[in-house]
């Protein structure tokens, strides 16, 4: 198959197009810094913020390629900080690459996809799309989004036998935590909360799951007729905080969180 993959030059995106590469799939990823023949496959530039850099993007794909089968959305990043203090800027520019980026990126391959009247679609979306995370809000929103627009996009491409899901990741072991972004500056007020949840983010970032089941669940979900709406994945601490959400409702799980996380 012939797969597009934004944000392939590190982490959990990396990880995916190496191995569907190793598998025998053609695959092509994108970095904002990088191009060029990358580890076992192909980097091309692309900086989701920018319309014109997309509309590039998607006509030298279809140079390469021809014709695109899979296209996973996963370029992103985390912004962390108290909502009070993360300017409107700053959520802005995290909104513009991680979701309206993969708006872009989906848009300009849509007319692809109808007209061959097939294709598959798969957002890195995240459990922070699920449960929202103090002090990486607008991260949390962005993930929400993403899982509006996915339900949405399912029922809009149904007549075009275009299969459309999420794989929502909890933490798993890549450069997150590394790669995160600070707003420019804390409330003293909320400082020690703050600092308590990053310290919490990154131990579970570095103790998480290895990147490559989410490798392994994608390369199974290529050959599948109907996709889920979307696919939990990591470790069962974690994916199973969705389920307990659902079951028990909202005003329990967050009285569980906030006693886990020792809040107020």
């Amino acid at each position: 198959m012939n797969i597009v993959i934004t944000g392939a030059s590190s982490g959990i995106g990396l990880t995916i197009a190496k191995h569907l590469a190793h598998l025998g799939h053609q695959v092509v990823g994108t970095s904002r810094y990088k191009e060029g023949a990358f580890e076992n496959f192909h980097l091309l530039k692309l900086d989701v913020t920018d319309d014109a850099s997309v509309e590039k993007f998607g006509d030298q794909i279809l140079e390469r390629l021809s014709q695109i089968d899979v296209l996973i959305n996963n370029a992103g990043y985390v912004i962390a900080g108290p909502i009070e203090n993360i300017t409107i800027e700053e959520a802005k520019q995290q909104l513009d690459t991680n979701y309206f980026g993969l708006v872009r990126v989906t848009q300009q391959f849509l007319p692809h996809f109808r007209a061959n009247n097939i294709g598959k679609i798969i957002n890195i979306c995240s459990l922070a799309g699920q449960i929202g995370m103090p002090f990486q809000a607008h991260y949390s929103a962005s993930k929400y989004a993403i899982e509006g627009f996915t339900e949405a996009l399912r029922l809009e491409l149904a007549p075009f036998n275009i299969q459309v899901c999420n794989i929502n990741p909890g933490d798993f072991r890549t450069n997150i935590t590394a790669n995160r972004k600070t707003t420019s500056q804390i409330d003293p007020a909320y400082l020690k909360q703050y600092e308590h949840f990053i310290k919490i983010y990154a131990t579970e970032e570095n103790n998480g799951a290895d990147p490559q089941i989410i490798a392994d669940l994608i390369s199974s979900l290529l050959y599948k007729k109907k996709l889920n709406v979307r696919y939990t994945v990591g470790k069962l601490s974690q994916t199973s905080s969705v389920f307990f959400k659902r079951f028990f409702g909202e005003q329990i799980f967050e009285r569980v969180l906030k006693m886990m996380w020792k809040i107020g």
